[in-house]
């Protein structure tokens, strides 16, 4: 009988013992723990600079911290970053991207950024380091499809996520603009483009320029066309040149030459000051050109036309150049108050 009360003891003491060890799930919003280890005890460690309390076989986390350290408990503490999210966009031969920031944390910082550019979608791409901001321009382009991403990287350069892929597709583009200014530039005039050679006389030839107030022609463009870009150039009259309206017979004739007082004659030259991406070319790249001189070396009109300027057969940004226009007559020129000719300009690429 006693055996048998001692076994009975034994058997509600191991489960009242196995009942009294079960944890319960310890829970959250963002997580579960299902059956947590008790631990075994634990210890202390310690320096001149600090001293650690510990226990064993902790699964659970948190965070200590003193003056000189902090301490991360548990498997929820790992680094991460928020990929940028890129947009873009086709602006005429130029690709625009912006992108959104990324952050980072517990171990990561937010070095910069690379662009990735492709001609297919998923690459290969190459990588242009922009530094940490959140936008960059691929200029002047030439036609096609092109793919784009941005890599996030940490203090250390190393590359820690990469956005979204965006393609965009860049057209043919040719950008011509025409105006008339006193004094060049890139001042920005709009039509009627007039330019007012005002009164010439035997002794007083009139030029483009500040000296005579007579404005020149600024042409500017820019192409993304391999074979560049050419400009061309004709007139109304032809050799005629300045024709009066109320009397067509009378005319200022245009001529090869050099401008000179008393002697008719009206052309254009362009000035080797201000140009910019764009060339003189035959018969325009000879003889001096300048703003306010009564002796350039001008070209005469034509109606069928004739090349003046072109960006060396390569793509061209931010042309620039300034046409000169001349005006003289001599002793025997009729008078008139309304001499004109009508100039047109034509740009044209190869695609």
């Amino acid at each position: 009988m006693f055996l048998k009360k001692f076994a009975l003891f034994l058997i509600f003491f191991s489960l009242f013992a196995f009942y009294s060890a079960r944890a319960e799930t310890l829970s959250s919003t963002n997580f579960q723990i299902k059956d947590p280890v008790i631990g075994t005890g634990g210890g202390y460690g310690s320096s001149a600079s600090f001293k650690l309390l510990s226990e064993g076989d902790k699964v659970l986390t948190g965070v200590g911290s003193s003056i000189s350290f902090i301490g991360h408990y548990g498997f929820l503490y790992y680094p991460f970053v928020t990929s940028a999210v890129l947009s873009a966009n086709a602006n005429g031969s130029d690709g625009d991207l912006t992108w959104t920031a990324s952050s980072a944390g517990q171990g990561w910082g937010v070095g910069g950024y690379n662009v990735g550019k492709a001609s297919v979608s998923g690459g290969p791409y190459t990588y242009t380091n922009v530094g940490n901001v959140l936008l960059y321009t691929y200029d002047n382009m030439a036609p096609g499809d092109y793919c784009f991403v941005v890599q996030t990287y940490d203090a250390l350069g190393y590359v820690i996520a990469t956005s979204n892929e965006v393609c965009i597709t860049i057209l043919p583009t040719i950008v011509f603009d025409l105006d008339t200014e006193a004094g060049g530039g890139s001042g920005e005039s709009s039509a009627p483009y007039n330019v007012g050679l005002g009164v010439i006389s035997t002794t007083n030839t009139r030029v483009s320029g500040t000296t005579d107030a007579v404005q020149m022609i600024v042409v500017e463009g820019e192409t993304n066309a391999a074979s560049g870009v050419v400009v061309t150039v004709r007139n109304a009259n032809g050799a005629n040149g300045l024709v009066s309206t109320s009397v067509p017979a009378d005319n200022i004739n245009s001529a090869d030459g050099t401008i000179a007082n008393g002697t008719e004659n009206y052309g254009l030259c362009v000035a080797t000051a201000g140009l910019t991406g764009f060339s003189r070319t035959s018969p325009y790249n000879t003889g001096a050109c300048v703003t306010n001189s009564e002796t350039n070396d001008i070209q005469g009109l034509t109606s069928t036309g004739e090349n003046i300027l072109n960006s060396a057969t390569v793509p061209m940004v931010n042309g620039h150049a300034e046409i000169i226009v001349n005006g003289a007559i001599s002793g025997v020129t009729p008078a008139r108050p309304d001499y004109s000719d009508t100039i047109t300009f034509i740009a044209t690429s190869t695609f």
